[in-house]
Order: C-alpha cells, then sequence, then structure tokens
C-alpha cells in the first residue's frame, strides 16, 4: 500500500459516495510532509477526545462541532481516514473510524432519511443500538494476540483489538461499513458502488497465534 494507492481509492470512494447521495458533507482528506520524508494522508484534530473516558455522545459532538471527520452519511455517521506513510513510501499507520450519530436528525433536519425508506428504512428504525467502529493498523506497537498489527476495535472498548488479516484499504473500509450497516442505500446504487477501485496488494501482519483465535479476513 503506498500514498498513491490510497490518493487513488480516496478520490474514487469519494465520487461514489457523492454521485449516490450517501456522503451529505465531505472533506477531503489534507496531506502533510513527515520528518524523514513520511507523508500523513488525513491529518485531523481527532486526537485525545475519541479516547478519553468520557460519553459516546460528548465525543461524537466535539467531531461533529469541529467538522474533525472527513465524510458524513445521511443519518449523522461520520467516516475518518487517517494514513501515516515513512520515507520510503511504506504503511507505517492508519486508523479508520466510523463515529454513528447517537441520535438520529429530525425530519426537518433530513426530511428524505423518513421520506425514501426503499433507501434508509434499515437506518431509521427505532431497535438500532449504533456504535463506533474503527481499525488500526499499527506494526510499531504489536504484542502477539494482546494487540495485533491490524486489528478491528467495536463499540470504543479498551481492549478490544479483534485480528484483522493485514491493513485496511480506503474502499475495504467503506463497502464494509455499506453493505453491513447501509444495505438498502448498497443494493440500490450496487452498480456505481461496487465498482473496481485501484488495486492493492494484500499484506497479511496475521501470525499463527491470531490465525487459531477469531479474526477478520479483509476484503479488497
Amino acid at each position: 500500500m503506498t500514498p498513491q494507492d490510497v490518493r487513488k481509492q480516496l478520490q474514487d470512494i469519494y465520487s461514489r459516495l457523492i454521485s449516490t447521495n450517501l456522503s451529505v458533507r465531505q472533506f477531503y482528506p489534507k496531506e502533510h510532509s513527515l520528518i524523514g520524508g513520511g507523508v500523513g494522508i488525513g491529518s485531523l484534530p481527532l486526537g485525545s477526545i475519541s479516547l478519553r473516558d468520557v460519553s459516546y455522545e460528548a465525543i461524537y459532538t466535539e467531531i461533529e462541532t469541529n467538522d474533525s471527520y472527513h465524510i458524513k452519511f445521511p443519518d449523522g455517521g461520520l467516516l475518518i481516514f487517517q494514513y501515516i506513510f515513512g520515507g520510503e513510501g511504506g504503511l507505517e499507520k492508519h486508523r479508520l473510524c466510523y463515529f454513528p450519530s447517537p441520535a438520529l436528525p429530525s425530519v426537518d433536519e433530513a426530511p428524505h432519511l423518513y421520506e425514501n425508506d426503499e433507501l434508509y428504512g434499515d437506518i431509521i428504525q427505532k431497535k438500532l443500538t449504533r456504535f463506533p467502529i474503527r481499525f488500526d493498523y499499527e506494526p510499531a506497537n504489536h504484542k502477539d494476540i494482546d494487540h495485533p498489527a491490524s486489528h478491528l476495535t467495536l463499540g470504543q472498548y479498551e481492549n478490544c483489538r479483534i485480528p484483522v488479516d493485514g491493513a485496511v484499504s480506503p474502499n475495504a473500509f467503506v463497502m464494509f461499513l455499506l453493505r453491513n450497516f447501509y444495505s438498502r442505500s448498497y443494493r440500490k446504487n450496487k452498480n456505481k458502488l461496487d465498482k473496481r477501485p485501484c488495486h492493492i496488494p494484500a499484506m497479511s501482519t496475521l501470525t499463527n497465534a491470531e490465525r487459531r483465535i477469531s479474526h477478520f479476513i479483509n476484503g479488497r
């Protein structure tokens, strides 16, 4: 995975989400140079608020109010893309976050949500429990099983680190969310959303011990 790969996939994802009205507000990930010739893509002041022991409502409100996200879905869900590459161009770290809105927008704020069950019926059901999702890639902090190099965290649980088979591309992250949590919108726009992205070769980081426990196989 290279900076060029990530840029190409992000450009494609933004185009598809905007054209299908699945992004209602967006900020393209900014880039910055790092010491040693590296590059960061998607630098945001996300920092400590997302990791502090405060209510989820406070976390979401700070991120949303300060525009500290990259894409907003119709129901208020926020997406964040952050990648760090070293001076040789290799991926050193990523953080991909999904912060769902703890409360749906009102009818006045988002009338289209409530008027089009064909697209959004699975999003507005009262029985749903919304929870944040985060994919992290941190090989420098790897500790076999306890802290997999690539892992998935659900619901802000401090010690939830489900092993993932390698770094996660922007396309794999977005499609995981759409297929599983926005399925009606995904099926309606399947032809556009399933467009083949820029190819990024797989880079498995699972150890033998991590393969023996429950883990995720990363899609492309």
